[in-house]
């Protein structure tokens, strides 16, 4: 009996830390159907695809000179019809990067803008197939024009939450410096 209580205890504190290590899903900045764009995009080698998400030409090589003069890039986000999906920046990085893709982006007015104007996370909800606007090599997708805002060049590793999955994926962007 004694033995069966410190197993069961020692099986509690390992769950109980191993829950505490485990990264959550962060409430990023909504990105909804109600501000999507129209387009119907073909597959590209230089897209950035995890799971649902498509970041447009964010596995091309940005040049620092870019990250320079338009400090970051263009990414256009794409996410598959009825999904879900949460984008989000290391710590490390948040007070020289953010991401410019959530509906309060469309309330400023136009303009220049900051890292400070970004978030460091953002969640995609993708329309349903009915009130899709896009698609992405011939799904039905939602997707959102935006910018990977940086004052200084860098590899961007993200964490991407897709759907209800526990844990995050990762990508990295090459924004002014190769990803190894």
């Amino acid at each position: 009996m004694r033995a069966g209580l410190v197993v069961a205890l020692g099986v509690l504190a390992f769950t109980a830390v191993s829950a505490a290590a485990a990264p959550q899903r962060p409430n990023g900045a909504p990105a909804t159907c109600r501000h999507q764009s129209s387009f119907d995009f073909r597959r590209s080698a230089g897209d950035l695809i995890v799971g649902p998400l498509v970041l447009a030409g964010a596995r091309r090589y940005t040049s620092p000179g870019t990250v320079a003069q338009f400090g970051g890039n263009k990414y256009p986000a794409i996410v598959r019809a009825g999904h879900r999906v949460t984008v989000e920046l290391p710590r490390d990085i948040r007070r020289s990067t953010s991401l410019l893709y959530a509906d309060d982006n469309w309330s400023m007015p136009d303009g220049e803008r900051s890292v400070g104007d970004g978030h460091q996370a953002v969640a995609f909800r993708a329309c349903t197939a009915a009130r899709s606007g896009s698609s992405y090599d011939g799904h039905q997708a939602t997707f959102w024009s935006g910018f990977v805002l940086a004052t200084v060049p860098r590899c961007v590793r993200i964490r991407v939450w897709v759907d209800d999955e526990l844990t995050p994926r990762r990508a990295a962007i090459p924004l002014g410096e190769r990803c190894t």
